[in-house]
């Protein structure tokens, strides 16, 4: 682990004392599970705008990820943690892994580094250890909340009173997207407590060329991500086969990038006008050229808080069929402009949808590639941290020493 030393002077410890301290003087300490390369490019943005940056990890990585921790140039340490994984069952018939996870040492790490502000993600043990912190030392307390109302509707009792005695304890809450927000309400949260802090994405998964198109509109289907029940595996399987077999006159070619339990979907009997390439996991020079190889790109999924490929495939500049059980479709998917939408619970939806895509012509795919682009040119490292660093200071002006005064 890395460590940085500062002598602060009597004039900044007077201010630490009272609540008055400059961003550039923070000592600022964020706990979360584990990081994805997106939160190390804003991270390190936000090190530069703060005195200070430590991150304290549950674990270097999660089971159920496939790559490697990258941390950049970031101040990192893992904590001791107990993780508990327990099987979570949704409504839309998928059933998954969830990751528990007991940070047992958060106080006396919190001890160690004297932070100014304590920031943590998810609305768990990890936050409810870092608010008695916070409370004991009279400090600032954000709660990061990366959520949607699809996903929290289906959490369990515990989970439910454990963020209602959350919720007088958190200066200020940050929210990802519309359905974030809402959850977040629906606590009794109001609104000089809230903060928008967005998903960044990983550029290095984006296409950075000139986008091209098949000749006769379109061709080529990719699907990108994990090969699970709650990405719609089997839903896609279903809409793209039979429309093939509609169609015998198109030649479809669908390329799939990840892996799972449900690539058994795939091994049926195929029309002959469907051919199939399975790429497996794919590294991010290899998603890359895939967004760029493709027409369109699939995103069927049945629940998820935020959907990051939707995201990577409007940046490369590649229309998506997309779910709104994603909450990045709520608030960037634009019919018929960067792409095709649907909810799971419309009948045949997908199909639909799919129907709609591909009856677009090459030169109707070229101006939405353009549309894609334009959609997320905004979400950069510089303003997610922008808006990270707004919530810090919304978090000390509610903070305990605020109220104090």
């Amino acid at each position: 682990m890395k460590t940085m030393t500062t002598t602060p002077s009597p004039t900044l410890d007077s201010a630490r004392r009272k609540g008055f301290i400059p961003l550039e003087h923070l000592n600022v300490v964020v706990l979360t599970n584990y990081l994805r390369k997106l939160h190390v490019d804003v991270f390190e943005e936000v090190q530069r705008r703060v005195g200070k940056l430590t991150l304290l990890l549950s674990t270097p990585m999660e089971a159920d990820r496939h790559w490697d921790p990258v941390w950049g140039k970031l101040d990192v340490a893992v904590q001791k943690n107990w993780t508990v994984v327990r099987k979570w069952r949704h409504s839309a018939g998928f059933a998954e892994d969830n990751f528990i996870h007991l940070p047992y040492d958060t106080i006396s790490q919190l001890k160690r580094l004297e932070p100014d502000v304590v920031v943590s993600f998810e609305l768990g043990v990890r936050t409810l250890l870092a608010s008695h912190f916070a409370k004991r030392n009279r400090l600032p307390l954000i709660a990061v909340g990366n959520m949607s109302e699809a996903i929290e509707q289906e959490r369990g009792w515990g989970r439910r009173q454990l963020r209602k005695l959350l919720v007088p304890r958190v200066d200020c809450f940050t929210y990802n997207g519309p359905s974030c927000r809402r959850y977040l309400e629906s606590l009794g949260i109001q609104e000089d407590h809230l903060a928008f802090f967005q998903y960044f994405f990983d550029r290095e998964k984006v296409f950075q060329g000139a986008k091209s198109f098949s000749g006769n509109g379109v061709q080529r289907i990719l699907f990108s991500g994990n090969l699970t029940k709650r990405k719609g595996i089997a839903a896609l399987v279903q809409a793209v086969t039979q429309w093939a077999s509609r169609h015998p006159e198109r030649m479809l070619n669908l390329r799939v990038c990840g892996a799972g339990p449900e690539e058994k979907c795939f091994q049926g009997a195929l029309p002959k006008n469907l051919h199939l390439e399975m790429k497996g996991a794919s590294n991010d020079e290899e998603l890359a050229a895939s967004y760029g190889w493709a027409d369109i790109c699939l995103f069927p999924s049945l629940a998820d808080e935020w959907g990051l490929v939707p995201i990577e495939a409007f940046a490369s500049g590649c229309p998506v069929v997309g779910s709104r059980a994603a909450q990045s479709m709520e608030v960037y998917g634009n019919e018929g402009q960067n792409g095709w939408f649907y909810s799971p619970s419309e009948e045949r939806g997908l199909e639909k949808a799919l129907e709609r895509a591909l009856a677009a012509t090459t030169p109707e795919l070229h101006l939405m590639s353009q549309r894609c682009r334009e959609t997320v040119e905004g979400i950069t490292a510089e303003v997610c941290a922008g808006q990270f660093c707004d919530a810090i200071e919304k978090s000390i002006e509610n903070g305990p020493r605020s109220r104090a005064r």
